[in-house]
């Protein structure tokens, strides 16, 4: 099973990214856009994991999830990864401004590290991916209008849960994720971690 952990942006904000993402196919850079029901942030990629393991990481990212209480998220402006040499993402940035995102990773990343999965060792960039640029087709031109919006603002959302993804990649776009269980941030306090999952 491909599995990944993500955050999935409400209908608004998916509304306005999906306007943005035609504005910028009007290009006609040879770029494969994200179809916007399929937006998300990556929280955590798993990859190739044995189905077996699945009861577990659910019981661990639960348990992780409670962990954080609720927190915004800001979706800003139209970017690109990397950010120098020959592009390969187009992107919109993902604000968080105190800081929860990164402590939700840092416990679901520890979590799934105590059950041997390998950890991540790079930090978190969270974004939309808008789209993946296929060639140098339309790129400059592409290029021009990605800094153009670099500073607009698509709005800003709660983060109520964290939801396991499996992706099915030969599957018809439509398919291609299905969400397999949604874990639900702390609404106050936090729960302490059971000893077994920290």
């Amino acid at each position: 099973m491909r599995l990944f952990i993500a955050l999935s942006p409400p209908p608004d904000i998916t509304a306005a990214v999906a306007r943005m993402q035609q504005t910028l196919a009007h290009t006609r850079a040879d770029v494969r856009w994200t179809d916007p029901a399929h937006l998300h942030v990556t929280v955590k990629f798993l990859g190739e994991t044995d189905e077996a393991l699945l009861p577990e990481i659910v019981g661990r990212l639960t348990a992780a999830a409670a962990q954080v209480p609720q927190f915004p998220l800001e979706v800003e402006g139209v970017s690109r990864l990397p950010p120098k040499g020959p592009p390969r993402v187009i992107i919109s940035r993902i604000l968080s401004p105190d800081q929860r995102l990164t402590k939700l990773h840092r416990l679901i990343d520890s979590a799934l590290g105590g059950m041997g999965l390998p950890m991540d060792t790079r930090a978190l960039t969270p974004h939309l991916t808008l789209g993946r640029v296929s060639s140098n087709h339309g790129l400059n031109r592409l290029l021009r209008l990605v800094e153009k919006h670099d500073l607009d603002f698509f709005g800003s959302f709660t983060v109520e849960q964290a939801t396991l993804f499996r992706s099915h990649l030969e599957a018809q776009p439509a398919d291609r994720y299905r969400a397999l269980h949604s874990a639900a941030l702390a609404q106050g306090a936090p729960q302490p971690l059971p000893p077994s999952v920290r």
